[in-house]
């Protein structure tokens, strides 16, 4: 292995109230002590699958290569739902088979895919309700100590994706949707810096924005922007101000754009 410590990605719908964000984490250091432990976030929504893809689709990209994204987004916990390892571009994954790897897999496919199954490798009890301590953040110490991804389990070619939600163009119109909002209260659609016409007319609920915004404060404070975020997707923001809960906007809601001129 490398001089370099391991690095691990932690994304879950956890929050940070609670202890299970420091048992996981304590899992993973007593099996893989020289780790790196990278904190994407804990609050995604409770068991949003989506919201938690496009959180990791946006993210991976930017680690280096071993590094272990460790997903624990499962309101399946307990179920028959598969845990799965994979190995993408280089980096390696651990998410539940629901969905979650969806963006990721769409983006850059998988090399190789195994069913978590190792039970070695797994503190027992298994406990019913708690699988990221007991399944996935061992399985991620051992992918980061140089475990092979197929001791962890059988390989497998199949696995449950989500639909692939994209905007759609009809009669001039771009039809897109919101697929997060941040704790600045940005609205992030699925609408990509390419989707948009030279001079584009954004509107979401009954607010129309017209043109897009260089920066936050292209506009007067307290007003209403169309700006393209740091992913290359379509945000509508306020100057220091709260998108969202000025426009009660929620994730799936509907947002359309065509030429400021029609």
């Amino acid at each position: 292995m490398s001089d370099t410590p391991p690095i691990i990605t932690l994304l879950t719908d956890f929050g940070t109230r609670d202890i299970y964000v420091g048992v996981v984490k304590g899992v993973i250091l007593a099996r893989c002590g020289a780790a790196r432990i990278i904190d994407l976030s804990h609050e995604v929504g409770q068991g949003n699958v989506h919201e938690g893809g496009y959180l990791l689709a946006s993210a991976w990209g930017y680690f280096p290569k071993a590094t272990v994204h460790c997903v624990v987004i499962d309101p399946g916990v307990g179920g028959d739902r598969r845990i799965l390892a994979a190995e993408v571009g280089g980096q390696h994954f651990v998410a539940p088979d629901n969905g979650v790897l969806t963006e990721v897999f769409n983006d850059t496919a998988p090399t190789r895919v195994v069913s978590v199954e190792n039970q070695s490798l797994m503190i027992q009890p298994v406990s019913q309700t708690f699988h990221g301590r007991d399944i996935f953040a061992p399985a991620a110490a051992a992918l980061a100590s140089g475990t092979k991804l197929d001791d962890l389990g059988p390989a497998t070619q199949s696995w449950l994706k989500l639909p692939r939600v994209e905007p759609v163009e009809q009669d001039g119109e771009v039809i897109g949707q919101v697929v997060h909002i941040d704790r600045f209260g940005n609205i992030i659609t699925n609408i990509r810096a390419e989707d948009l016409p030279n001079e584009p007319r954004v509107q979401i609920a009954r607010h129309a924005i017209h043109g897009l915004a260089e920066s936050y404060q292209s506009v007067p404070r307290g007003e209403l922007l169309a700006i393209v975020g740091s992913t290359g997707r379509l945000e509508i923001s306020i100057n220091q101000g709260e998108a969202a809960g000025l426009l009660a906007a929620s994730v799936g809601d509907p947002v359309y754009v065509r030429t400021a001129s029609e």
